[in-house]
């Protein structure tokens, strides 16, 4: 029987409810501001305005960081976590071993149906084999009882491919239902294996429909390019210079 998934407790809900009663009364003071700042021309005025509301902003977010609302969140996030852990180690491996159980019914199902085609084109070489050979027969038989006009004529006949039917569920598991895919391969650690990748984002880049299989990574990005001071340029992109806030100890920091 599955465990119930309890509400928060009545306190709980009215603890959390004080909470943000008593965060929402200072932010009334922020939307006064933010409206204010929007409404003002750059300039120094506006800078020191922004500086200063950035500094309260800070300290409101402190106050968040350091409240018992926090603690308790904190609380319940490691237990959620160390139950999301139990959780995943139990499935993880039954999950890896279903799709061993997985590739295995694939490789099988890949050699069924080549054995099965091996038998086809073997079945269809022997008919056509004896088919060839009883032409054989009837031309030397036609020459035999003197028509060598028409053992000529039968000689030169085109040879009819001969089609033998193999039953495609010939060696099948019963129940099994399977699904005919194309994927990449993977390696051992989820990437996908190219022989050339220079070839494929060529491909890629020729092709415009699937120019959405590549993401671009933001912070990578911002990375790179800040590390060359604004001398990269990535064609078709567009880039912004701007500047970021930051307290001295966080520039030490980095």
């Amino acid at each position: 029987m599955a465990a119930e998934i309890l509400p928060p407790s009545t306190t709980q809900a009215h603890d959390a409810q004080r909470f943000a009663q008593q965060f929402d009364e200072l932010w009334q003071s922020f939307d006064e501001r933010y409206n204010m700042l929007r409404a003002m021309r750059n300039g120094p005025v506006k800078a020191s305005l922004a500086l200063e509301t950035a500094q309260d902003l800070k300290s409101y977010l402190e106050a968040v960081d350091t409240s018992p609302m926090e603690a308790q969140k904190r609380r319940l996030f490691e237990a959620h976590r160390y139950a999301s852990d139990v959780v995943k180690r139990v499935r993880k491996r039954a999950e890896m071993f279903l799709k061993y159980c997985g590739g295995v019914q694939s490789e099988c199902e890949i050699e069924r149906q080549r054995a099965l085609e091996d038998e086809r084109r073997k079945r269809e070489a022997q008919a056509s084999l004896f088919a060839q050979q009883q032409r054989e027969a009837e031309v030397k038989h036609l020459q035999e009882i003197g028509k060598p006009e028409e053992a000529k004529v039968r000689a030169a006949a085109p040879v009819i491919p001969i089609t033998v039917n193999i039953d495609s569920n010939a060696g099948k598991p019963e129940g099994q239902t399977l699904v005919e895919v194309w994927v990449p391969k993977l390696d051992e650690s989820g990437e996908i294996v190219f022989t050339d990748q220079t070839a494929a984002l060529t491909w890629l880049t020729a092709n415009a429909a699937y120019h959405h299989l590549v993401k671009w990574q933001f912070g990578k990005l911002k990375r790179i390019l800040t590390e060359n001071r604004g001398m990269l340029q990535v064609p078709g992109m567009v880039i912004e210079r701007k500047f970021e806030a930051r307290t001295h100890r966080e520039v030490r920091d980095e």
